[in-house]
């Protein structure tokens, strides 16, 4: 019926839980020791000027393979390294801000034109008009009447860079 009490009799027991159970009983007695200092308290038991009994060490002897000698092992666990807390997240400002600037000159380009902020061509041309939109496939000859438009006019070539600055833009504001 009560097969966890081993070594500790029923009757002990219930003279303990009575409070009959004499000191050299339990000094003699480990388990018997255990459960008072659990109903009881520690402090309780040294002030009735009960010792707690010898324990044995805190160690297990297991063979070693087919060795002679044997190996203690510890019982207690081994502590675990601490984990670094993880290091917090970052917005990536330094991609963010040049793609930005660019996702803006595009945007400022094909709405007024370049030239209504940098008058690039060459006033005195009359072919070319300085408040149109610059060709960004011919920004290198740019004080050619061929590398002038319309505003309102977006090229395929327009849209991809205006399509690539956009993603790393929003990518690059996300935390990581």
């Amino acid at each position: 019926m009560y097969s966890g009490l081993s070594v500790t009799s029923l009757d002990e027991v219930k003279r303990l839980l009575d409070g009959e159970v004499d000191p050299e009983g339990l000094e003699i007695n480990s388990e018997l020791y255990e459960m008072a200092e659990s109903i009881y308290g520690r402090e309780a038991l040294e002030q009735m000027g009960i010792d707690a009994p010898a324990r044995p060490s805190d160690s297990i002897v297991q063979p070693n393979g087919n060795a002679k000698h044997e190996v203690q092992m510890p019982v207690e666990p081994i502590p675990q390294s601490e984990i670094p807390s993880p290091k917090p997240k970052k917005r990536s400002w330094w991609i963010f801000i040049p793609s930005l600037l660019i996702t803006i000159t595009i945007i400022v380009n094909f709405v007024r034109g370049i030239g209504w902020i940098l008058p690039l061509c060459d006033e005195t041309n009359s072919e070319t008009v300085c408040h149109d939109k610059l060709i960004l496939t011919s920004i290198t000859d740019y004080q050619s009447p061929d590398s002038w438009s319309q505003t309102m006019q977006l090229e395929l070539f327009e849209v991809g860079i205006l399509s690539f600055f956009l993603i790393l833009m929003f990518f690059s504001i996300r935390k990581r």
